[in-house]
C-alpha cells in the first residue's frame, strides 16, 4: 500500500537541495514556493534540456516529483503546465499528480505524456478543483484505449465553465475517441476543439456529431479534425452537430482522403442555414474532384459569412469544369438581378499558402473585386460584365423606379465607380422616357399646370 507523505508537516525543515538533482532545479522550486513573479509563470518538465531557460525543470536521478507537484499544486503565481516527462516510477508520479490536483492558478495545461492509471485519476481530481483552466491539451504521446478511458473520466468530472480549448492529438482508434467525444457534452463553452491525428473514423464522427447536436447555445468557434479517417458519412454525421453551432468559424479537414464529392455536398444545409457564421474551410489533400467544385459552389449559395475556402486545385483534382462553378458562384452573369445575387463575400477560394497561379483568371479578378473594401462588389460587377442594363423588368412600377435607378448610380459614383458609368446612367434613363413617354410628359405638363396656378396665386 503507498504510504502518503505528509507534505504540509515537512516543508518548513526541507532542504531543497536534498530533493532536486541540480541548483537550477532547486531554484525553480524556490520560485513556486516563494511565489516569485519575476519569471514568466510557465514551467515545462523534461527529460532532457531544451533551451537551459529557468522555467526548464530536467528530471533527473535525486529529482522527488512528489515535491514539485506538492509546490506546483500551492503556487498561486503558475499559469502553464507543459509536462514532457514524468519518471516511470508509478509511485513519484502518482505523488506528483496528487500535489498538481490542488492547484487553483493554472489556466494552461498540456500532457505530452502517459500519466498511467492512477495519475490520471488525480488529473480527475485536478479538472474538478481548479476553475481557472482555459485550455488543457493531450499531445505528442500515444492514446492508446485505457489511457483514453482514463482521460474521458478525467473530463467527467471537469464541469468548471472556465474551458475554451481541448485538444487531443494522437489516439490510438476511433473507439478510444468516442469514449472522449461523447463526455465532451459537459463542455458546451469551449471555443477550440482540436482532434487532430487521431484515426477518427465513422463511429467517432457518430459520437461527436451526437455531442455537438446536443450542445445548447454552442461557444465553439474552432474545430479541427484533420489527420483522420473520416469519410462521407462521417461527415454527414459531424455536420448535423455542425449546424447547431451557430458561432462556429473555421472548420480544419484536411487529410481525411476518404472524403469523395458525396461528403462535400453532404456540407450544403451547413453553409445554407441562416444561422451559419462560419468564415474558413480547410479541405487541403481531399480529392473532390470537379463535382465536389460544382457541390461546395452550390452549397455557398446565398452564403453571407464564409470569406476563405482553402483547397490544394490539382491534387483536388478541379478543372475548368469545377473552376466554371466557382466562377458563376462569385458573378452570374445572365442578368443583372442574378450578378447582383452572386456572392460577394467570399475572398480566396485555393491554396493555402495564397498562390492563386492554378485559379482562372476570372475567378482572381471576382474574388479581388470582393476582398476590396473600397468598393461595392455588387455594383462593381454589374457595371463590369453588362455593357447595357436591360430596363423592362422594371417598367413595371413605372416612374417610380426611376428615383431608385438614380439612386444606385450615385451610390456607384460614390464607391469610386464613376469611370465604369460610361453612358450607362444616360441609356438607362432614355429607355425608360422612350418607354412611356406620355407618362413623362403628363409628368412634365402637370408640374407646368402647377407652376402657372401658382404665379395667378400671387398676381391676385
Amino acid at each position: 500500500m503507498t504510504e502518503y507523505k505528509d507534505y504540509d508537516a515537512l516543508v518548513q525543515n526541507i532542504n531543497l537541495g536534498d530533493i532536486t538533482s541540480s541548483e537550477h532545479n532547486a531554484n525553480i522550486l524556490r520560485k513556486l514556493r516563494d511565489g516569485n513573479p519575476c519569471w514568466n509563470k510557465t514551467l515545462y518538465i523534461l527529460e532532457d534540456e531544451i533551451d537551459g531557460d529557468i522555467d526548464e525543470f530536467i528530471i533527473r536521478t535525486g529529482d522527488d516529483l512528489g515535491w514539485l507537484g506538492y509546490f506546483i499544486g500551492r503556487s498561486e503565481v503558475i499559469e502553464a503546465l507543459e509536462v514532457q516527462y514524468l519518471s516511470e516510477e508509478g509511485e513519484q508520479v502518482d505523488a506528483f499528480m496528487r500535489g498538481v490536483a490542488c492547484n487553483q492558478s493554472i489556466t494552461e495545461l498540456s500532457i505530452k505524456t502517459d500519466l498511467n492509471v492512477q495519475g490520471f485519476k488525480n488529473l480527475g481530481l485536478f479538472l474538478r478543483n481548479n476553475n481557472s483552466l482555459t485550455d488543457l491539451r493531450f499531445v505528442n504521446f500515444l492514446v492508446g484505449r485505457e489511457c483514453a478511458h482514463y482521460i474521458a473520466m478525467a473530463l467527467e468530472q471537469c464541469r468548471n465553465s472556465s474551458l475554451r480549448s481541448f485538444v487531443l492529438e494522437s489516439s490510438y482508434d476511433e473507439d478510444t475517441f468516442s469514449e472522449i467525444a461523447t463526455v465532451l457534452r459537459f463542455q458546451s463553452q469551449l471555443e477550440k476543439l482540436h482532434i487532430d491525428c487521431n484515426n477518427i473514423g465513422r463511429n467517432g464522427c457518430v459520437a461527436l456529431g451526437n455531442t455537438l447536436r446536443r450542445w445548447q447555445s454552442s461557444n465553439l468557434k474552432c474545430l479541427t479534425l484533420s489527420n483522420n479517417n473520416i469519410d462521407d458519412l462521417g461527415l454527414e454525421a459531424l455536420v448535423e452537430g455542425m449546424s447547431n453551432c451557430s458561432n462556429l468559424e473555421t472548420v480544419h479537414l484536411c487529410d481525411n482522403r476518404s472524403i469523395t464529392a458525396a461528403g462535400i455536398r453532404s456540407m450544403a444545409p451547413l453553409l445554407q442555414s441562416e444561422t451559419c457564421s462560419l468564415k474558413i474551410i480547410m479541405l487541403q489533400r481531399i480529392s473532390f474532384g470537379d463535382e465536389g467544385a460544382i457541390a461546395l459552389a452550390e452549397g455557398l449559395r446565398g452564403n453571407k459569412s464564409l470569406s476563405r475556402l482553402f483547397f490544394a486545385p490539382t491534387s483536388a483534382g478541379v478543372t475548368d469544369v469545377g473552376w466554371a462553378a466557382f466562377s458563376k458562384l462569385l458573378c452570374d452573369t445572365s442578368s443583372i438581378n442574378n450578378t447582383y445575387l452572386s456572392n460577394h463575400t467570399l475572398e480566396w477560394v485555393g491554396s493555402l499558402f495564397y498562390d492563386d497561379s492554378d485559379t482562372p483568371p476570372d475567378v482572381r479578378r471576382y474574388l479581388l473585386w470582393n476582398k476590396d473594401q473600397r468598393i461595392d462588389a455588387a455594383i462593381c460587377k454589374i457595371l463590369k460584365t453588362h455593357d447595357h442594363f436591360d430596363m423592362k423588368p422594371f417598367f413595371q412600377w413605372k416612374l417610380k423606379f426611376l428615383p431608385v435607378m438614380v439612386a444606385w448610380f450615385q451610390r456607384a459614383r460614390a464607391a469610386g465607380l464613376e469611370h465604369l458609368l460610361g453612358s450607362k446612367k444616360l441609356s438607362s434613363m432614355y429607355d425608360f422616357v422612350r418607354s412611356m413617354p406620355m407618362l413623362v410628359l403628363g409628368g412634365h405638363q402637370g408640374q407646368e399646370k402647377t407652376l402657372r396656378r401658382s404665379r395667378k396665386r400671387r398676381v391676385r
